[in-house]
């Protein structure tokens, strides 16, 4: 089931991200969703109710459409102006949002979406399955520039109003198990019927936590509490107001200073900050693959493709790439988040001498193309190199690009075509990342990989609600995943903010959009 997408997969802590959709909950992921406490422990009961929560975003690149942007920031923006139908915790728990709840038909071929009965939008109208259609038409139609489009490709039919025209039923063109966590997706938020979705940051109606006030270009945005929110009651801060900054630097003095509440935290905050400030997890943001090239040699030789994974020092990769904020990974793309753990995998690790008895006396010489900047695939490409070339084995070279040269939009795309390449994939469902980097004529499919077994088992892995087989499906995915090694996931980035001493509670779903930027049980003290 390759899907048709139009943008590539970059997903960074400031950067394009692309539609997400993640994890799946039979049962519970064991991810906390915080940070360990830090001596500013942000008591709730030190905390005065409600408060203006200060926020610093990067400049959003493009345009504010709720519908298109793949900017995070942009995405902020809208977010918390806007609401889903559903969001997700970071430890892959569905929650209710705009609907109150989901059901699989017998069939297996429809989800029927049951709305909040007092969700409304922030000019008092009610949230009706008629502006749910309309969102999902626009986000679905032939003309559509969406990046969720792509998550509804091929698995999505048709989208009416229920029979009692209180809920949504989503018509399938196949089984798919993991339908709700699609609905916890970038570009996913609710507009009311007949919105023109680019001229949105004109007239901001949604149905979030907050009503968009006023918008500044380059400045910032302010925004009060949306009397009208299906929760109100749970949120307690006042409003929010945003402010752009346009270096990262700027953004640390004004945390510092207490101009704001938060900062994400990356390897050069992390320095900075220490642990004189509390940290709360975001959840899993994404992986570097380390992708090869199958049908070119020496990687059409899997012995080559398993010693390159048994050279790699994973806990280095996770401390020196991700500054310890990475789960280590095992060559499988499941994110740690996502319910259904593979099984029965032996845990690669650094092991020269399985390196030496894969490749013999061979000494493998290849060049490693990525893209420079802060994202971390450089550094993640440089040492990479350092670990290869201890070896003994490996003699590597590397070829370093601008992002724009990598994911060049032509037919030789480096990204996509060259032998060895770097490439960040943003938190997705299993079933999707399979559709995106191993199914046989993927648009993204940069190794080439095909494999009609995996095919197979996963389509009855999308199709299956049964936990044992769902467990048992998994399993046989990950091994053939495992033992051919056509992507290296080393580790799995974690994405965390530090908040300021006035903030009080801790966020219930992150920071992150399939969370909803959700800020109940938040207040601040300044």
């Amino acid at each position: 089931m390759p899907l048709n997408i139009s943008s590539p997969p970059k997903a960074g802590r400031r950067a394009v991200v692309t539609t997400v959709a993640v994890a799946f909950a039979l049962v519970l992921a064991a991810c906390s969703s915080s940070g360990s406490k830090t001596p500013s422990s942000g008591s709730s009961s030190a905390a005065a109710a409600g408060g203006v929560y200060n926020l610093g975003l990067n400049t959003p690149t493009g345009s504010i459409d709720p519908l298109t942007t793949a900017d995070f920031n942009a995405m902020y923006v809208v977010g918390l102006a806007s609401a889903n139908l559903i969001i997700e915790s970071p430890s892959g728990k569905l929650e209710p949002q705009l609907a109150s709840s989901w059901t699989q038909a017998a069939d297996k071929l429809s989800w029927t979406i049951d709305l909040q009965p007092n969700a409304k939008f922030s000019n008092g109208k009610p949230v009706t399955a008629s502006d749910v259609i309309y969102t999902f038409n626009q986000i679905l139609g032939a003309s559509s520039q969406s990046p969720a489009k792509s998550s509804f490709t091929g698995i999505v039919k048709s989208v009416a109003a229920g029979s009692d025209g209180k809920s949504v039923v989503f018509t399938l063109d196949t089984p798919y198990s993991d339908f709700p966590y699609l609905l916890t997706g970038a570009n996913t938020w609710i507009l009311p019927s007949g919105t023109k979705d680019t001229n949105w940051i004109s007239d901001p109606v949604g149905a979030g936590q907050f009503i968009l006030e006023k918008y500044t270009p380059g400045q910032g945005v302010t925004y009060k509490k949306n009397p009208y929110y299906w929760d109100a009651s749970a949120v307690k801060v006042s409003g929010v107001s945003a402010k752009f900054f346009n270096d990262d630097q700027s953004e640390l003095l004004a945390f510092q200073s207490g101009q704001i509440d938060q900062i994400t935290s990356d390897p050069s905050i992390k320095a900075a900050l220490g642990t004189s400030y509390r940290q709360q997890r975001a959840g899993y943001v994404k992986f570097d693959g380390l992708v090869f090239n199958v049908t070119k040699a020496p990687f059409n030789n899997v012995k080559v493709r398993q010693a390159v994974a048994w050279a790699l020092n994973r806990p280095a990769i996770a401390q020196t790439v991700y500054s310890g904020n990475a789960t280590v990974g095992n060559d499988v793309p499941t994110f740690p988040d996502y319910a259904v753990q593979p099984q029965g995998l032996t845990a690669r690790s650094a092991n020269t001498a399985k390196v030496k008895q894969l490749l013999g006396n061979q000494v493998i010489s290849f060049t490693i193309t990525s893209y420079q900047g802060t994202q971390g695939e450089q550094t993640y490409a440089q040492l990479i190199q350092q670990q290869l070339d201890a070896t003994g084995s490996f003699k590597v070279k590397l070829n370093l690009l601008t992002e724009a040269a990598y994911y060049a939009t032509t037919s030789s795309t480096p990204w996509l075509n060259a032998p060895v390449t770097i490439t960040d994939w943003a938190n997705r469902l299993p079933t999707q990342l399979y559709s995106l980097l191993y199914a046989p004529g993927a648009t993204w499919n940069a190794s080439h990989y095909d494999n009609s077994q995996l095919d197979k088992l996963n389509k009855q892995y999308e199709a299956t609600t049964d936990q044992a087989e769902r467990q048992t499906l998994a399993n046989q995915i990950a091994q053939i995943q495992w033992t051919d090694v056509p992507v290296i996931v080393a580790a799995f980035e974690q994405s965390d903010v530090y908040l300021g001493q006035a903030v009080h509670g801790s966020f219930p779903n992150g920071q992150q959009f399939n969370g909803g930027f959700d800020f109940r049980g938040i207040t601040v003290s300044h």
